[in-house]
């Protein structure tokens, strides 16, 4: 099961940086997506199965709606900010910061020896659901509310005013 958690770590990484260094904002979208599929896929395999199925509902599936929404909606096209901010000036650094950033959260979990809580999740689970998700699973709730955050502020940064 580690090596299939791996595998998906790694493909999150690669649409990551697929994301980030595309010029096509919709297939930035669609990358972006894709590293969601991958995060509720580990999510599952570490029995985190309602955190799973918001994952790749709700960020992989709505956010991706809304983004796709808000990239049709706007009217300057790509070419044009890339003259406007020089991208390839300011991105040709980006995907080695990426990559070895992966490399080094992998490095650093691989090293650390940290105990996956298999035990605790096999053990049947008596407590109200509010119980379950701010004492049990504190980090799922957490990490759903960033990224509805994130999503949202991209959405409002994409519909910014000048």
């Amino acid at each position: 099961m580690e090596i299939t958690i791996s595998i998906c770590l790694g493909f999150m990484l690669i649409f990551a940086v697929i994301a980030v260094m595309n010029k096509s904002m919709l297939k930035s979208a669609i990358a972006l997506a894709l590293v969601s599929i991958m995060l509720g896929v580990v999510l599952y395999l570490l029995s985190a199965e309602w955190a799973a199925v918001f994952e790749i509902s709700v960020c992989s599936g709505l956010v991706t709606v809304i983004s796709v929404s808000a990239i049709s909606l706007t009217n300057e096209d790509k070419g044009q900010l890339q003259k406007k901010y020089m991208d390839k000036k300011r991105m040709a650094i980006l995907p080695y910061i990426l990559i070895l950033s992966g490399f080094l959260l992998v490095f650093i979990v691989l090293t650390a020896k940290i105990d996956l809580p298999y035990d605790k999740i096999s053990e049947p689970v008596s407590d109200s659901l509010s119980e379950v998700l701010w004492n049990s699973r504190q980090a799922d709730v957490w990490g759903q509310i960033i990224i509805l955050l994130t999503g949202a502020f991209a959405v409002v940064t994409l519909f910014k005013e000048a």
